[in-house]
């Protein structure tokens, strides 16, 4: 499981409960995270030995302030109120403390059943968790979020569970599609209207590129491009083959909250840098969500950095848990990123780009995509763009 990540734990048993706090302390030390607990001492008074595969004694743990145990009436209820707001800036605080302590880092657990049990207003809750969301993409924090489920009813738990990228179940970490599957505005038009509309918005932010990079906006040109070939390779349908150039178009949106030093400076980017970097794709996937564009198109942009082995991003998805459509787009965006000028370096070339995908069909890539995609090149499919011809003059 990847650190800085928010995630939802629904136990129904004590054992649950257990598993999820010990996945807490165990994820947390290995990280070197501080590690802040909030609900009563009795959830982790079994850890009073030692925590399972580490060699630490909570009593050290605790005498070190490594881990705080902090109880419901000190943190988030105040003069008997739940305050959204004041428990994000206390954790905001926290992250910083940590870090000047040389932790890397702050994860928190915390029971949150007892602050519906308050009388808390669900939307003062759902506040709550969006703002965790928040604060877990901006810094360094690792968030787990505990309920009863037993004492929740089911539209509540669903309501919050959305708001949860990461799901833990029996010690293991999945993406929580309840997170990805949340309602969506609907729009009075006709299937053919919208997706003019969503064309149209696409070309749009396709020229946004433009104000940060020119290379990365004909970038995007390009995938789509290869995009579109590689399904009408397949025989996909048309609605299909609209998706993925438009999906081609903008599946780097998400770069724009990044700053333009970062896409135009040659060498290595920074560690902060590269963790803005890999959460690219999900700001891409949220932005593209509010227009709306079709789920196709959505999940693409998602899935364009994951690997069927598993080792891409933001989700280390694997296999059948990548769309097809985001299968088509990584391709697409390996060969033409590989076949092009980077600030950073000169392009590798169109024969170099085939070879890679080639070498790693059925490993990295989709063994039909990959196939579709050197047929698409053999039958005639070229890129057109003055930054190849430009970047390979001395």
């Amino acid at each position: 499981m990847k650190s800085d990540t928010h995630s939802i734990s629904l136990y129904g048993t004590a054992r649950d409960l257990r598993t999820a706090i010990d996945t807490f302390l165990k994820e947390g030390l290995s990280n070197n995270y501080r590690l802040l607990y909030f609900g009563p001492e009795r959830d982790v008074i079994s850890f009073k030995e030692t925590v399972s595969g580490h060699a630490y004694n909570l009593n050290d743990l605790l005498g070190s302030k490594t881990l705080e145990i902090i109880d419901f009436e000190r943190s988030y209820i105040e003069n008997g109120v739940f305050d959204p707001v004041r428990q994000i800036g206390f954790l905001q605080k926290a992250t910083l403390k940590a870090i000047k302590e040389g932790y890397n880092g702050l994860s928190v657990a915390g029971e949150g059943t007892a602050i519906l049990e308050s009388g808390t207003k669900m939307e003062e809750l759902l506040k709550y968790e969006a703002s965790v969301n928040d604060l877990v993409e901006e810094s360094p924090v690792t968030a787990y979020c505990l309920y009863d489920s037993s004492k929740i009813d089911r539209r509540n738990a669903l309501e919050i569970s959305r708001l949860h990228p990461h799901t833990l179940r029996e010690s293991e970490f999945s993406v929580n599609q309840d997170y990805y599957r949340a309602p969506r505005r609907t729009l009075e038009y006709d299937s053919a209207s919208r997706l003019d509309i969503c064309r149209g918005t696409a070309n749009s932010l396709l020229q946004m590129f433009r104000i940060k990079s020119i290379y990365v906006e004909e970038h995007e040109e390009n995938v789509s491009k290869l995009a579109s070939a590689i399904a009408k390779e397949m025989a996909l349908d048309s609605f299909t083959v609209t998706c993925l150039e438009m999906a081609g178009k903008i599946h780097d949106l998400g770069m724009n909250s990044m700053f333009l030093d970062m896409l135009t400076r040659p060498g290595p980017l920074h560690a902060l840098e590269t963790r803005l970097l890999r959460k690219h794709p999900i700001t891409g996937f949220e932005i593209s969500r509010g227009v709306p564009f079709p789920d196709k198109v959505s999940y693409a942009i998602l899935q364009h950095h994951e690997r069927i082995d598993g080792s891409g991003y933001p989700n280390g998805l694997k296999d059948s848990g990548i769309g097809l459509e985001g299968g088509i787009l990584a391709v697409s965006e390996v060969v033409a990123a590989m076949n092009f000028y980077r600030p950073y370096r000169k392009p590798f070339g169109l024969e170099y780009s085939l070879d890679e995908i080639d070498r790693n069909r059925g490993s990295l890539y989709r063994t039909e995509v990959v196939e579709a995609c050197l047929s698409a090149f053999e039958n005639g499919f070229s890129f057109e763009s003055s930054l190849q011809t430009s970047a390979s003059q001395p």
